[in-house]
């Protein structure tokens, strides 16, 4: 099953250069990649410890949002405080999740419950242990004044898909009892354009960024109908690792994920600071105010539910089990696994204590 290769890995020591993160941006929107932005890994010498090697897995590129954390992490020096030397490259590709089955890599991030679920139920050993946000991340644009008010105004339309038919349009298209078959779909990648030049009339895109774009790069003023309102709540960004390591190196991704988490508190706490990195990572084409407009977007999303009590990234059976329930009666998955092969909920709770991480 593997349909999928490394193009490239460049090293650095501390930081990508802008021209680098742009060739690499570059590259993964034309192909499916990864490479181009592996970091070195420090020496035992350098450090004074030997350091656990860990590979994580961005989709696309670096910017202000919920990724941001690992970088930061890598920055500030939270990993290798816990004697990790972190890693990573990127890929466009949608099923580039199997990578962690292989353990080619340790760890992604993945905006749904469906995805995780249905490669489980093809046998690939993964466990969610985290949500870095407690809300989803995608809508549906439409030009504003179109009479395009939610799922079944859809029928008849062109939609626009991104390399897969997202969970959120499934299962919107299902609670409303609309028949895909009358969609005309289109494959957009990952532009906007299609909605400007009228390709699409209907077009997914991630919140933080996309409808950003849209207004202040391509003058196209938009609506966002959110899956929230037709049937489906998302459980936000969850971190994905390989079910073999939660088992094999436990100590390993406890320390992975405490990094992580502090990343993300120092995310929250220093607005500024975290914005600098990311311009410093991200590829010129984005623009600092972009940075911005996704960081404001994000960091609710990182606070709501039950992360305001009980930390960021903090996760509990309920949020999982009702995805589980509404993606198997929706027949979004072919099956649902038990709750212990698709999620570990023992990470959380050995990293956060009162709300906080605790350190080190």
């Amino acid at each position: 099953r593997r349909h999928m290769r490394i193009v490239r890995e460049a090293s650095l020591d501390t930081r990508i250069s802008r021209r680098t993160a742009l060739t690499g941006a570059a590259a993964t929107a034309v192909a499916i990649v990864m490479g181009a932005c592996a970091q070195q890994t420090p020496s035992a010498s350098s450090t004074g410890n030997s350091l656990d090697p860990f590979r994580f897995l961005f989709g696309f590129t670096i910017q202000a949002g919920a990724n941001l954390p690992f970088v930061i992490g890598k920055e500030m020096k939270f990993y290798e405080d816990q004697g990790i030397a972190i890693a990573w490259d990127f890929t466009t590709d949608s099923t580039g999740i199997r990578l962690i089955g292989t353990g080619q890599y340790q760890a992604v991030t993945v905006s749904d419950a469906a995805t995780p679920v249905n490669f489980v139920n093809e046998g690939v050993p993964l466990r969610a242990i985290s949500l870095i946000t407690q809300e989803g991340s995608r809508a549906f644009a439409v030009r504003k004044g179109e009479p395009i008010k939610g799922p079944r105004d859809f029928v008849g339309r062109k939609v626009g898909i991104k390399t897969t038919p997202w969970t959120e349009y499934l299962v919107m298209l299902a609670s409303q009892g609309v028949n895909r078959s009358r969609i005309t779909e289109v494959n957009v990648g990952f532009s906007s354009v299609e909605l400007k030049d009228k390709i699409v009339d209907v077009l997914p895109v991630l919140v933080g960024n996309e409808p950003f774009v849209l207004r202040n790069s391509l003058q196209t003023e938009v609506d966002l109908i959110r899956a929230e309102d037709y049937g489906f709540p998302p459980i936000g960004t969850s971190v994905i690792v390989n079910a073999n390591d939660v088992k094999n190196k436990p100590d390993l991704i406890t320390r992975f994920l405490k990094a992580t988490l502090k990343s993300t508190e120092f995310y929250l706490e220093n607005k500024e600071r975290s914005l600098q990195i990311a311009r410093e990572y991200a590829g010129p084409g984005i623009t600092a105010a972009q940075h911005e407009f996704l960081y404001d977007v994000t960091v609710p999303q990182m606070k709501a539910g039950i992360a305001a009590t009980k930390g960021v990234g903090y996760m509990t059976a309920k949020q999982w089990t009702d995805q589980l329930d509404l993606l198997s009666s929706r027949n979004i998955i072919k099956s649902k696994p038990t709750l212990d092969e698709i999620v570990d909920l023992t990470f959380v709770d050995k990293v956060l204590k009162d709300g906080k991480v605790l350190w080190p």
